[in-house]
């Protein structure tokens, strides 16, 4: 095996291995707090939107079958954590809210913080924004494969501009007109606009190859004096 090989296979294991232990780790939490990853991941979606979700849109978002989906939410129902109601754009079809409990669940969660969040707080500023950008680009490609579909990420969104300046905000979202940081990207985002829905799967490589570009830039250029900006109308 090369020594390439090798790394990868080490890094992928490592991911792997450590994504299995951050899974069995929510199982170890007090009873009112435990729940399964896919029911706690589906009660996380459900607090990011107050007009809910339609099972389908559940699925989509969280790649998995309408049938998982459903299962999850039965889960959750019977722990009176979610409720359904009927959509008030369409009286045939029924979505899914966070229930008071529910809600509370979420508050208690979030303030506690998660075994993941307490290992990312170990590593260095510059460290957490070079895995942040990683993982960006980790999720793209996933999705270019087919292997996500559900999230929303900066890096795949329309109105992202990876490296337009440099500093501490060298990012700018078109979407709000502002320039950001690393600590500012966003795996989930409402208001994304996917890329690759209109222009296609070389504008998203474009993205891509940007983004990686700018970050190895920003590495050799510390202390530099930023450029000014200029907003362009696409990321190419």
């Amino acid at each position: 095996m090369t020594d390439s090989a090798f790394h990868l296979r080490q890094t992928a294991l490592g991911l792997e291995r450590l994504a299995a232990l951050l899974r069995a780790q929510q199982w170890r939490e007090p009873d009112e707090h435990a729940l399964h990853p896919a029911q706690r991941a589906l009660l996380e979606l459900l607090g990011e939107d107050k007009r809910g979700w339609r099972v389908g849109e559940l699925a989509q978002r969280l790649g998995v079958s309408a049938a998982s989906a459903s299962d999850s939410i039965a889960a959750l129902e019977a722990r009176a954590l979610v409720r359904r109601a009927r959509d008030p754009d369409d009286g045939r079809a029924v979505r899914v809210h966070p229930s008071r409990r529910g809600l509370a669940w979420l508050r208690r969660s979030r303030a506690r913080g998660g075994a993941g969040e307490r290992l990312l707080a170990t590593l260095e500023p510059q460290d957490l924004a070079a895995f942040s950008r990683s993982l960006q680009l980790l999720i793209l490609q996933a999705q270019q494969e087919g292997l996500a579909t559900g999230l929303r990420t900066c890096a795949g969104c329309e109105f992202f501009r990876p490296f337009e300046g440099r500093g501490e905000q060298p990012h700018f979202c078109a979407l709000v007109g502002a320039p950001f940081g690393d600590a500012q990207l966003r795996v989930d985002c409402a208001e994304q606009r996917p890329r690759g829905m209109e222009k296609g799967v070389a504008a998203v490589d474009a993205v891509a190859q940007r983004f990686r570009a700018g970050a190895a830039g920003e590495k050799t250029s510390r202390g530099g004096r930023a450029p000014p900006r200029r907003h362009s109308a696409s990321a190419e």
